[in-house]
């Protein structure tokens, strides 16, 4: 991830001038998490936000005509370009600007997050501690552990090209997936019975896994929807305030059925017919 300016100290603060705006794309689990800490900590009056069109094209991501307040450009990569000219980073959002210095604050999902979790760096009061002091390292333990074995694993999985490489990494992350049955067996939330950054991160993969990446990316040893605590875990999650805005299963299924996928340089066409699955359930 690029990083501009750093969000491990205060950039926003009552006495300050900065206006923030995300750029965010309904269907990213990434901006997801940033989303969710954004709307449980009580700073979606404060933060505009630009949506990307859902359906992501070989050019990358493109943005509604008029909806772009800081340049007025259509798409990522020409935002990119003008906020960082010698970027050579794949134009990606979350992005978190300043619309009056107009500048790139973090193209970081994790930073971000932290900061709106930690009530723009100790700025403001929080409505839900989402990362308080005495858990956070923990949570950062938790968070990474998420990213690398359950975030990101399923793109591993998805984006498989040989037979024996996509049945290792299956199988690795479905041991993972056990590991969370098996903890949240014996609490509330990953980290207690407090509700953390950590199970926002987990939120975001839940939620779109068996619409997408059971049938999509082939994750298939077994529905979440089968796993009796985590089905749980998931519904205690959605019923909190706030959250159900946070995630459309209709646009996740356009984006992903839809889209071409950029993985490391090259474009994937995972679904060429366009069909969306229907399903018995709203999954």
């Amino acid at each position: 991830m690029v990083t501009i300016n750093a969000l491990n100290t205060p950039v926003y603060t009552q006495d300050k001038t900065l206006k923030l705006h995300l750029y965010l794309a309904w269907a990213c689990p990434f901006c997801h998490r940033v989303l969710a800490a954004l709307v449980l900590a009580g700073f979606s009056e404060q933060v505009s936000i630009t949506w990307m069109r859902n359906i992501k094209k070989a050019a990358g991501w493109e943005i509604p005509t008029g909806d772009d307040p800081l340049f007025g450009e259509t798409t990522l990569a020409r935002i990119y370009e003008k906020l960082n000219p010698h970027n050579s980073h794949a134009p990606s959002v979350p992005l978190l600007v300043d619309l009056n210095s107009e500048k790139l604050l973090s193209a970081s999902s994790t930073e971000i997050t932290r900061f709106f979790s930690t009530g723009m760096s100790g700025a403001y009061p929080v409505k839900r501690q989402l990362a308080p002091s005495l858990l956070v390292d923990k949570i950062n333990c938790m968070n990474q552990w998420l990213h690398e074995n359950i975030n990101r694993a399923v793109y591993r999985v998805g984006f498989a090209t040989e037979q024996n490489d996509y049945e290792i990494k299956a199988s690795q992350l479905f041991k993972a997936i056990d590991k969370l049955e098996q903890r949240l067996g014996q609490q509330t939330f990953l980290l207690g019975d407090m509700l953390t950054e950590s199970d926002v991160y987990l939120l975001a993969t839940l939620v779109r896994f068996d619409s997408v990446y059971y049938p999509l990316f082939r994750c298939s040893y077994r529905y979440i929807s089968s796993y009796p605590v985590l089905s749980e875990y998931l519904s205690r999650l959605c019923a909190i305030e706030g959250i159900a805005d946070t995630y459309s299963i209709t646009l996740n299924k356009q984006h992903y059925y839809c889209s071409v996928m950029h993985v490391d340089g090259e474009i994937r066409d995972l679904n060429p017919s366009r069909i969306i699955p229907v399903a018995a359930q709203n999954v």
